[in-house]
């Protein structure tokens, strides 16, 4: 057995030979349980198909062991992964945005900050239906009380198992050879009172038919709580990148300050009046009744403005809109999975598999909000007297209001998912250690998107607020209602807080969802063996085939389609593709025990894959490992890997969303709608990808090892979709092909943005992996000592990460915060420490993670472009300790954990661009914003 970087010794183990306390640590597979590795064999890790003892494949792969895992105690086996450095800006549900998309709730890893559809999420090996239309993993639909292992391959992979494996793997290894019961139940909550977790585990394998059969069952269940609102934290100080008012071509400002205390100049929770116009049509930013705002009791009075930036201000009475974000999406549900598997002959086994997931979520998207386009007649029934006589003595005939409707809170949707697996199969061995698998497999996803509690329906609410006095009755209503009597409009008074009735409000929301049924259904099969030698050893081959469908339908509402509401505005749409695909890898050793070539393999493989709309593709690897002797390997790769386009890029019928922008033609900031859509003409993406490392063992300190691996990818033909400012730019800067994805009105005000993907970019990156790890029995130091002692460091330095759209390069790598609610920051280093002791009766392992100092943004000066363009760096500590309790059976336990032990709150990185209006001030991608963490729970086994 052998693994592709080392790992923490305490998942170590060795299959080819014992390992005894004075041998060099080995790049070791995590362990698996005593059962399964009697059982199993060789194990195939996840950088190479070749199934071969004493292998170890080059292409980097980092193994996560159950009893890591355990000895972190994490909330969820997500957050865990996460901390590897590699993996950069993955999805989780505590980012503390206001996203109302599909992927709030989820957790999607993202290696190489490459993107989460460039990496590869599989269960045991397998494809799983993907958990939305942009084929992502929502991992928290895999089982993970049988995870026996975690397989990280941090390079391109798409020669051995397919398409989206550009940056890399992540492999979920469960232990299907268990025998017995074993469970764990934990419960948690932030050092606040809230972001609470909750999960149990319970499993059970065991044999049947006198040892030709194996059942295994295993089940969980977890609730994890909302985190409350970002103003409950002390670091929450209302951060945003505005415009310096101060600043004058030449007069040594910077043109931009970070600044505190920012709200929206455009828009209060009672009401803002930000233009007038006169009974002869003339309208005024500036003059009369501008800039007067309306209590909570509707009673006008002025509002300071202070220094305006764009819709945002500061130094007056702005409010900031983000405060109603919360920094955690509620997520609750569960897993079954469950596998029975039959020895038909000695040779031949038949096997069945079945996942069933239910995880439910809630969206916390942003408030709604009007930023200073409500129009108010001078006969509103609900305009106080001094506003209506203001606006008779100025001759005035409207105005534009702005509102936050901080009163009605955040628009509050679900995501729901709910997934089924279907797996068969037979698989065998022959001849000489030969071996074969063929299986069958479906998934199906459902899932409800949107269904938001207060989403207002934008024609409704214009009607509702547009109130007059009835002369027949002298009844307030709606003037819609005087020309239709039967349109149900109910009116509502929008001056002030608090003022809505039930009836207003069941006439202004309505529902916006979509439900999607995302379906994959797979046929795979494949050979392993070793037909013939060289003079160097047995040469070691991998092929197959598949053949594999994707494909969804999404319904949703009538008036969705109309572009009715504040949030959602679906489309129905459906499609599907086929892909075709084989598969050839081999392992050949060339020399073998020779003064400085201990031992040299050569590693190939190749993959022809056809798609039913994007054509023909051919992916391959070759890659080199030397041992130079039994302390030093050298290795390295290279290969071509591709991405597919994924089911939203090619079908998507498209989704409006409200969008404030930066309008560089007329030169200020408005909300505008954008629209999204699909495009069945996309190709596939093409990476060329080349890793060189080091591993060093060395003999004079036993339970050491090291290595570095220096890692380039470039992404050609790269499937982009423009955010609507991005497209804005572009257009601005003499882009034809964006110009022609915006549309203006006759006032030459932009009404809509189409977002359309396109095969326009480029991506690359590039940097270092470092791990190390020493792992030494405390007894071999002084003989009356007990235990172990483990140490483990990883990190990775980021040299470049660049997007290229348009011929323009940006460079991210350093940058540690994003532009429009992107995840898009990547700081140089990030390094992952941890120091762990285990005895007979106790655990405990101190963990250290550090994000480095960066910048807000790579392109701009300190001193010219902004005022601090500095993102400090940031350590957080993590303790756990665990207490066995030997006598209530094998492996159970009691473990505390303390996760942030030192509270350190995150560093002043706000996002910025046009929706830095609803930024926290900080980065919930890269950074806690919970804050310190407890967590106890017990673990059994027997």
């Amino acid at each position: 057995m052998a693994q592709d970087k080392i790992v923490a010794a305490a998942a170590v183990v060795q299959a080819a030979a014992p390992q005894t306390t004075n041998s060099p640590p080995q790049e070791g597979q995590a362990a698996a349980t005593e059962q399964g590795a009697a059982a199993t064999g060789d194990i195939v890790v996840t950088g190479t198909r070749v199934a071969r003892s004493g292998y170890t494949a080059p292409t980097p792969t980092t193994v996560i062991g159950s009893a890591q895992i355990q000895s972190a105690a994490p909330a969820s086996l997500a957050d865990y992964v996460n901390e590897l450095p590699a993996l950069i800006g993955s999805t989780t549900p505590r980012v503390a945005t206001t996203g109302a998309s599909a992927t709030v709730g989820a957790n999607l890893y993202n290696l190489r900050a490459l993107g989460a559809n460039r990496t590869l999420v599989l269960l045991d090996g397998h494809r799983v239906a993907p958990s939305t239309l942009t084929g992502n993993i929502d991992v928290g639909l895999l089982p993970q009380a049988l995870v026996e292992r975690v397989d990280v391959v941090t390079g391109g992979a798409s020669a051995a198992w397919g398409s989206d494996a550009v940056a890399g793997v992540v492999n979920y290894v469960l232990n299907k050879n268990f025998t017995g019961v074993m469970g764990n139940i934990q419960s948690g909550i932030s050092d606040e009172g809230d972001a609470r977790t909750f999960k149990a585990e319970l499993s059970f394998g065991a044999k049947f038919a006198g040892g030709r059969g194996h059942v295994l069952v295993s089940g969980e269940y977890h609730d994890d709580g909302a985190a409350d609102y970002v103003t409950s934290r002390n670091w929450f100080q209302s951060y945003k990148v505005v415009n310096n008012p101060a600043f004058i071509a030449g007069n040594g400002q910077p043109r931009m300050l970070l600044q505190p205390g920012v709200g929206l100049g455009v828009a209060t929770d009672g009401g803002l009046i930000t233009s007038t116009t006169t009974t002869g049509g003339v309208t005024s930013s500036t003059a009369g009744l501008v800039n007067t705002q309306f209590t909570p009791a509707g009673s006008p009075v002025p509002f300071r403005p202070g220094f305006k930036s764009g819709v945002l201000s500061f130094g007056g009475d702005g409010q900031d809109v983000s405060q109603i974000i919360r920094l955690g999406s509620p997520v609750k549900g569960g897993t079954v999975f469950a596998r029975a598997s039959y020895d038909l002959t000695d040779n031949i086994t038949a096997y069945a598999e079945f996942g069933y997931a239910n995880v439910k979520s809630k969206i916390f998207a942003r408030v709604y909000e009007r930023d200073g386009n409500i129009a108010i007649k001078a006969d509103n029934a609900y305009l106080d007297p001094a506003t209506k006589a203001a606006m008779t003595a100025g001759n005035l005939a409207s105005f534009t209001l702005g509102k936050i409707f901080l009163d009605w809170g955040p628009s509050v949707g679900r995501n729901d998912r709910e997934q089924l697996r279907y797996v068969g199969g037979v698989e065998g061995k022959f001849g000489n250690g030969w071996s074969w698998d063929i299986y069958g497999q479906h998934g199906e996803t459902k899932f409800l998107n949107g269904d938001y509690s207060n989403n207002p329906i934008t024609a409704n609410f214009n009607n509702a607020v547009d109130a007059v006095v009835n002369p027949a009755n002298n009844q307030i209503v709606c003037r819609s209602t005087l020309t239709n009597p039967a349109n149900g409009c109910v009116p509502y008074n929008v001056f002030g807080t608090n003022k809505s009735t039930p009836a207003s409000l069941a006439y202004i929301y309505g529902q916006s969802y979509q439900n999607i049924t995302i379906k994959q259904d797979v046929v795979s099969g494949s050979l392993r063996g070793e037909p013939f030698s060289t003079w160097a050893g047995p040469v070691s081959i991998a092929l197959g085939g598949e053949w594999r469908r994707e494909s969804y339908a999404a319904a949703t509402t009538a008036l969705d389609q109309t572009n009715a509401f504040f949030l959602g505005n679906f489309r129905p749409s459906k499609g599907h593709y086929d892909v075709k695909e084989g598969f050839f890898e081999a392992v050949v050793p060339l020399m073998k025990d020779k003064p400085f070539f201990r031992e040299v393999d050569f590693n190939g493989a190749v993959r022809y894959t056809s798609y039913s709309l994007s054509g023909d593709v051919t992916s391959w690897k070759v890659g080199l490992t030397w041992d130079v002797d039994s302390q030093l390997r050298l290795r390295g790769t290279r290969s071509r890997d591709i991405r597919a386009p994924n089911l939203a890029e090619l079908f998507q019928a498209g989704n409006n969303l409200n969008q404030t922008i930066n309008d560089p033609v007329l030169n200020r900031s408005y909300s505008v709608q954008q629209f999204a859509s699909g495009n069945p003409n996309l190709a596939p993406e093409k990476a060329d990808t080349t890793s060189a490392g080091i591993v060093y063992r060395p003999k004079w300190l036993p339970g050491f090892g090291i290595s570095v691996d220096y890692f380039d990818i470039k992404i050609d033909k790269a499937i982009y979709s423009n955010t609507a400012q991005a497209v804005i730019n572009l257009c601005q800067g003499g882009d034809a092909l964006q110009c022609s994805f915006i549309t203006r009105n006759p006032a030459n005000q932009i009404t809509l943005v189409k977002l359309l993907p396109l095969n326009i970019g480029g991506e690359a990156t590039r940097g270092v992996d470092i791990e190390a790890s020493y792992r030494r029995n405390l007894s071999d130091i002084a003989s009356n000592w007990g235990g172990s002692l483990d140490l483990r460091l990883v990190g990775t330095y980021v040299a470049h990460r660049t997007v290229t759209i348009g011929g323009v390069t940006t460079e991210y790598a350093g940058q540690n915060a994003n532009f429009d609610q992107n995840s898009q920051a990547v700081p140089s280093w990030r390094w992952l420490a941890s120091a762990g002791y285990d005895s007979d009766h106790f655990t405990a392992t101190l963990t250290e993670r550090f994000i480095s100092a960066g910048k807000l943004n790579n392109a701009w000066v300190e001193g010219v472009d902004i005022n601090n363009n500095h993102v400090s760096a940031v350590f957080y500590t993590d303790l756990t300790l665990g207490f066995k309790m030997p006598d209530f059976g094998k492996g159970a336990q009691v473990y505390f954990a303390v996760q942030n032990l030192f509270d350190r709150s995150p560093p002043v990185a706000p996002i910025y661009g046009a929706t830095g209006f609803l930024s926290t001030g900080t980065n919930g991608y890269l950074y806690d914003v919970i804050g310190r963490q407890f967590r106890a729970g017990v673990r059994f086994k027997f």
